[in-house]
């Protein structure tokens, strides 16, 4: 495919692209709200790719326009199609100076990569999880398209854009740089993406449902893995409040720990975090039921386990501690619901007055 049917299917797609904004706009409350669902999700997907990714593209020839002035050349032709343009100039410049000019626009796509993926792991507190898919989709899609996409098709194609320009521009030494730097990059991201902690990290920031994993693309896939090897020894409803766990507590504006109890049939997750001077739990219990029951414990210590109405021992009564059943489900919620009534619980408990009377 020439340039020229590029430039057809990019303005194809901007008119997908104008529709997906028409529907973000019509659901933004929903979709950014403390819910995210599936449906969220894809929507979330589809505008990473048919809004930023253009933006991206138009801030990729802006790139290569400012090192054109910057070396002393004039810029005298620029062509914007949505998903691909162009920048004419006038030189003389030296071959490493067009090389430098080339390698201006990926350079740009690398940066704002970048910048979208430390917002997303960065930011405390953090975004709520839609915000934190359109980031990550975008920094994945951006990275691809400029460094395994648009080099193929310039190297297969004959296209002589901006990749060909940079490996056989005459400079055997800066090409071979910037070889090291692309691929660099690449394995950077190949470590990242195959990376347990960095993987679970990512689920818990974007609410990736139990279960699933992410593929080279980003989206996200069933895991045929997370139901083997983990199964004998992790049950549905742990892997339930895990997850939920995790959403929350990527969330909330201090460090939470993530504590999980056993007792027989019966499992917890306990939320704990600090508060002024004393730590604020909640207790998420999943009864031998199959029910749901929610606590909320306030202690001076950060030993609260034992007082958050799960162990059935919990040895004498320490005054200063506060817990409180919260809610009762007879079921226990997809994960989804649960991690909307784990936040609400930990906001009630953030606002109890610790000087008040214990209640048993």
């Amino acid at each position: 495919m020439g340039f020229d049917g590029f430039i057809l299917l990019s303005l194809f797609y901007a008119i997908i692209g104008v529709r997906v904004v028409g529907q973000i706009v019509a659901r933004r409350q929903e979709i950014f709200d403390l819910r995210f669902t599936e449906a969220d999700r894809a929507l979330v997907q589809q505008a990473a790719f048919f809004v930023l990714v253009p933006i991206s593209v138009a801030l990729h020839e802006f790139g290569h326009a400012v090192a054109i002035w910057s070396l002393g050349g004039q810029v005298i032709d620029f062509g914007y199609y949505v998903f691909a343009g162009f920048v004419s100039y006038r030189e003389p410049f030296t071959d490493g100076q067009r090389i430098l000019v080339a390698l201006a626009g990926p350079l740009v796509n690398v940066i704002l990569s970048a910048v979208a993926l430390a917002v997303v792991v960065l930011r405390r507190p953090p975004l709520r999880a839609a915000y934190n898919e359109l980031l990550l989709q975008f920094a994945i899609l951006s990275t691809v398209n400029a460094l395994i996409f648009y080099p193929l098709l310039d190297l297969v194609s004959g296209l002589n854009g901006d990749w060909h320009q940079m490996y056989f521009g005459g400079v055997p030494a800066l090409s071979g740089a910037i070889l090291i730097g692309h691929l660099g990059i690449l394995g950077l991201g190949y470590w990242a993406w195959k990376n347990p902690q960095m993987a679970n990290r990512f689920a818990a920031l974007t609410g990736a449902p139990s279960g699933t994993a992410r593929s080279p693309m980003g989206r996200l896939r069933r895991d045929p893995h997370a139901t083997q090897g983990s199964a004998g020894s992790t049950s549905p409803q742990e892997r339930d409040l895990r997850a939920a766990g995790a959403r929350v507590a990527s969330g909330w504006p201090e460090p939470v720990e993530l504590t999980m109890q056993r007792h027989g049939p019966e499992v917890a997750l306990v939320l704990a975090w600090r508060a002024h001077t004393d730590v604020r739990s909640v207790v998420a219990r999943a009864t031998s039921s199959g029910g749901l029951e929610l606590w909320g414990v306030v202690a001076p210590q950060p030993d609260v386990t034992r007082h958050s109405g799960f162990d059935p021992s919990p040895g004498p009564a320490i005054p200063t501690v506060i817990r409180r059943h919260l809610h009762q489900r007879a079921s226990l919620p997809d994960v989804d619901a649960l991690t909307l009534e784990l936040r609400m619980a930990m906001e009630e408990v953030e606002g109890w007055d610790a000087s008040i009377a214990p209640v048993p």
